[in-house]
């Protein structure tokens, strides 16, 4: 695996070292970009799940931990399950 070096300000150092996921201070780094690439929407769970090493059960629990979104249920969701809904019912509720 190819690797960068990063310097790092001493002034975030304290809010890694408490993470809990990461043997060394580069895994705990590494944790908190990939955790930062979810979050902001750039890789998707199952990706997130691999560069973290975890399982995607495990991600996902780790980030409800954190407190960490890792759903969406949108507007259009529910108007597509409303949808279903209604067909599975044989149009009984509208």
């Amino acid at each position: 695996m190819d690797s960068v070096k990063v310097t790092l300000q001493d002034n975030i150092l304290p809010y890694l070292q408490v993470i809990n996921d990461g043997d060394d201070l580069a895994d705990k780094a590494n944790f908190s970009i990939v955790i930062g690439l979810f979050a902001a929407k750039m890789i998707t769970l199952e990706k997130a799940a691999e560069l973290a090493g975890k399982s995607i059960w495990n991600f996902i629990d780790t980030l409800k931990e954190h407190q960490i979104p890792w759903g969406e249920y949108t507007e259009e969701d529910m108007q597509m399950d409303a949808l279903a809904l209604k067909k599975l019912a044989g149009g009984m509720y509208g």
